[in-house]
């Protein structure tokens, strides 16, 4: 049978229930646009689909040619005028005075008005099974169709190579080059996802076996949390999520068992959750991330008691992953809440992943799901892991996507009042039900527990790809989509939440040695955030009706009305700072990075945490904020800010040259409007807005008269015809008014046999408004490498007007008694001015995908990316700040990246980065 013959059935029905006789005649069916003939002949690539983690992995060759990639996925574009209109509608469903205002779609529904053409998805079905392929999936949304094959028949397909690769000692699969599709299925699909087995991160903290009845530390069990949080109200009520489902996505298939211990120690009901096997499945149980979907599926069921847990997993797939997991769990609309506990720092996942993902999370949206995302667990810094920060401000997608509701993190703060009987019960038995001691709600600071070792806060920031959304009031002026957006109790030590796994839960929340296992970190945050919500939706009715779609629009429409004080807990206290390393990005001159709690709205915990209860109640009498698209035009737009000059050691003006392009496909005007040039976040003068002319601008930024890098951002408009976006670049200056020096060459590479030693490089500092003193070197890889460094002088003493020079001898082995200083990150990235490869979009992207439990991606010179072109935390790894090989050892093969950092007595700072190739 067809695919029309049988769409048409399915979708009349619903249809014409929910919108009314006239609505499959409001919205025309997807035009077609497989018109051309489908040959071999004529191919073009699908960009932007090698991890960057591919750069720094030990190529070990092809991969073997019968492996099985189970989940190889084709996503399908928006036409122009389809993006227009999803844009519009999710407005109005959010829009009380609009007709469309909660009137959802099911998966059907937006396939009908949003998808592929049933003509087109007949068309490439049958091109994918002409090359072996076999067809396991076709969604129901009409937007992607997933394949199975072995490599040799993938490969063969898409005109691609895939590789075994060596990452760390760990063994992965990748294609090493872009896949090429016929042109005319090129020209449709916006991302490939499947041609590799790097996975997603968690985004818990693990505290394993902690034992309370020795440390005397409170821990939180659902009891704790309803006194909190003030849940109890609505569960002496009844209104425990019944009637609501709420899915987890994950990557392991998880134990039933455990659950129903976790239940049974809580004291609450048996309530066992419902497996559902995503596209893709095998089963199989993944040692990193199974205590996080037991955390996930315990806790979310723990705050909704009776709501029904929908664990929506690939299990242990090698080839998808909890992406996949999270497409069917939208594509199928199996509830209308979506937690999920794993993400990374936006420039990690590349372009083609978020162009993927959030187009999702808009379908997602428009079908009345709301999606929450753990916002990540290393403060400010989410590229990095261990302290020092490398790699500058970053925050964590998928929660900063516009269609997401971010999660971050508090921790518990009740200053002099510690004794148990100002907030806690001196045990449970004498406290409240569910196991809790908790007496009512303790004051929060954000919460920020990093060490020595790793990197322990709540992720927040401003995104660098997505502009702020219309709803999103009361935040910095800054043009950016903030994260987070709201928060709870993320700590992991001050006070850690009890869970079940691994059979630890045999006496209680005890394992027979009458140990705890107990967690912490954003992942905690967003099941529980789900489970709120879902209380939420039960009061409101449950069902289509009660369904909420993205909630932050009322978030931020109560955070500004007269209930704010009520509603929320206004976190004033701590910070997500992190160390930072002296002279990288946003860190010129050392110390730390990241941002302060404060009255009001923060880039540490949003709008701090909530009142449940008071949530409930005043959530049905206020507005959204918000209700407009939040710009002229819905058309995607790609805005790109670039430099013929160099990017680092800048001592005069330097040129901007801006494009902003149509990111839709298709033939449109080209885009007008004005770009707003940000130094920092602020404009650097009153000229900073500059008009487009045939899509480009250019702008003359003066010499900066403070030293050290900085990050320029060009905000486009929008205009009639297309939604604003944003680009950004990051640059190194020489102070033009006060002394200073300029190192260079600020980005260089060298190739080396693995126990030898490569040639010398000669590094210049150069003064400049009369610097003098002494400068001194220091070299530090961003990942794990057995390497020697020397310098012919540690120090150089610049005279008046006088260059100095030094040179770096590298040698690729350790010597028994040598020692790596920095940090040990399990990947190799590097800083901000270091251009791309042949696996980046035009040069301008080098990005790295992530790796288990722990992600560590390349930052690039640029990143630029449309607001709504982009569609589509922390594990407990730590680094090492230095380590001692007892033996000698030859450096593995593969890329890593060395920051060689000259500072000067007085403080100045200049970077300059080493591509060093090892082979």
């Amino acid at each position: 049978m067809s695919i029309r013959s049988c769409l048409v059935p399915r979708l009349l029905v619903p249809v014409l229930a929910v919108l009314g006789p006239s609505a499959l005649s409001a919205h025309a069916a997807p035009q077609s646009r497989l018109s051309s003939a489908i040959t071999d002949t004529d191919r073009s690539p699908v960009r932007q689909t090698i991890p960057g983690r591919v750069q720094n992995s030990a190529d070990l060759g092809e991969a073997a040619s019968d492996r099985t990639l189970s989940a190889v996925t084709l996503h399908f574009s928006l036409t122009a005028s389809q993006q227009a209109d999803l844009t519009q509608l999710l407005a109005d469903q959010q829009n009380p005075a609009s007709p469309h205002y909660h009137q959802w779609l099911t998966p059907q529904q937006y396939g009908a008005r949003f998808g592929l053409s049933s003509a087109d998805l007949s068309k490439v079905q049958t091109w994918l099974t002409s090359k072996g392929l076999k067809i396991v999936e076709v969604s129901p949304s009409q937007n992607y169709l997933t394949v199975s094959g072995n490599i040799r028949q993938v490969e063969s397909a898409f005109s691609t190579t895939i590789h075994s690769l060596s990452d760390n000692g760990e063994q992965h699969i990748s294609n090493v080059t872009d896949p090429q599709l016929p042109s005319p299925i090129a020209n449709i699909v916006t991302g490939i996802t499947g041609l590799n087995d790097f996975k997603p991160r968690s985004h818990a903290i693990v505290q394993p076996r902690f034992t309370s009845s020795v440390t005397g530390t409170h821990f939180i069990a659902p009891g704790d949390f309803y006194a909190i949080y003030d849940v109890n109200p609505l569960l002496t009520q009844n209104i425990n999520g019944t009637g609501i489902s709420i899915a987890i996505v994950g990557q392991t298939d998880i134990s039933l068992s455990d659950v129903a211990a976790f239940r049974t120690a809580s004291g609450l009901s048996a309530n066992a959750p419902t497996v559902v096997q995503a596209t893709g499945y095998v089963a199989g149980t993944v040692s990193g991330d199974i205590d996080e979907s037991q955390l996930d599926v315990e806790w979310a069921g723990a705050i909704a008691p009776n709501a029904s847990i929908k664990f929506v997993t690939v299990g242990a797939s090698s080839s998808a992953s909890v992406v996949n997991a999270l497409f069917y769990a939208i594509s199928n609309n199996v509830a209308p809440i979506i937690s999920m506990s794993y993400g990374n720092c936006e420039s990690a996942w590349g372009q083609s992943n978020l162009n993927t993902i959030n187009l999702a999370l808009q379908q997602a949206n428009a079908q009345g799901i709301t999606f929450i995302s753990a916002s990540g667990d290393s403060g400010a810094t989410d590229c990095d892991v261990a302290p020092p920060a490398d790699y500058g401000l970053t925050v964590d997608f998928p929660g900063s996507s516009p269609y997401a509701t971010s999660a971050g993190g508090t921790m518990f703060n009740e200053g002099s009042a510690t004794g148990t009987t100002a907030y806690w019960n001196s045990n449970s038995s004498s406290g409240t039900a569910n196991a809790g001691s908790a007496t009512g709600y303790i004051p929060e600071a954000a919460w920020n527990e990093s060490s020595s070792t790793g990197l322990s806060s709540g992720g927040g920031g401003a995104s660098a790809y997505f502009t702020k959304p219309s709803w999103q009031v009361g935040t910095p002026a800054d043009s950016s989509r903030d994260v987070p957006d709201i928060s709870l109790n993320a700590a992991a030590n001050h006070d850690g939440y009890l869970f079940c796994s691994q059979g630890s839960c045999t006496n209680g929340f005890r394992n027979s040695a009458g140990n705890l296992n107990v967690v912490g970190g954003t992942s905690v945050v967003a099941p529980s955030l789900a489970g709120i919500f879902a209380l939420l939706e039960q009061q409101l009715g449950g069902g289509a009706a009660g369904r909420l779609g993205n909630i932050n629009p009322m978030i931020y429409g109560l955070a500004i009305s007269q209930y704010s004080g009520n509603v929320f807990h206004d976190t004033t206290s701590g910070n997500n700072s992190s160390p930072c390393q002296l002279g990288t990005t946003n860190c010129p001159s050392g110390g730390s990075i990241g941002y302060n709690a404060g009255t009001g709205y923060d880039l540490a915990t949003g709008w701090g945490t909530v009142d449940v209860a008071q949530l409930a109640n005043k959530w049905p009498i206020v507005p959204p904020a918000g209700t407009s698209t939040g710009t002229t035009g819905a058309a995607l737009s790609n805005t790109t800010i670039t430099s013929s000059s160099a990017v680092c050691s800048i001592t005069g003006q330097l040129t901007l040259s801006i494009s902003v392009a149509n990111g839709s496909g298709g033939t449109l005007a080209v885009p007008t409007g004005t770009v707003q040039v940000l130094v920092d976040g602020v404009a650097p003068d009153a000229n900073s807005t500059v008009q487009l002319s045939n899509g480009t601008a250019s702008y003359q930024l003066s010499p900066s008269a403070t030293t050290g890098g900085h990050t320029i951002t060009a905000v486009y408009s929008g205009d009639g015809s297309y939604a604003s976006s944003k680009g950004t670049l990051v640059a190194d200056f020489v102070s033009s008014t006060k002394a200073d020096f300029a190192l260079t060459p600020c980005t260089t590479a060298t190739t080396v046999n693995s126990g030898a030693t490569a040639g010398g490089i000669a590094f210049t500092v150069t003064p400049a408004n009369g610097f003098t003193g002494p400068v001194a070197f220091t070299v530090s890889a961003t990942s794990s490498i057995a390497a020697n460094y020397s310098f012919s002088a540690a120090s150089v003493n610049v005279s008046s007007g006088t260059a100095a020079t030094t040179t770096l001898t590298i040698t690729a082995a350790q010597s028994a008694t040598a020692s790596n200083s920095h940090d040990v990150h399990p990947g190799s990235r590097s800083p901000w001015y270091v251009a791309g490869s042949g696996a980046t979009l035009a040069g301008i992207f080098l990005l790295a995908l992530p790796r288990r439990r722990r992600f560590t991606p390349l930052v690039a010179l640029l990143l630029s990316v449309g607001a709504f072109s982009i569609s589509g935390c922390g594990g407990s790894s730590s680094g090492i700040r230095s380590t001692t090989s007892p033996t000698a050892t030859n450096a593995a093969p593969g890329t890593y990246t060395l920051n060689v950092t000259a500072t000067a007595a007085n403080g100045l700072v200049h970077t300059s980065v080493v591509t060093l190739k090892v082979q």
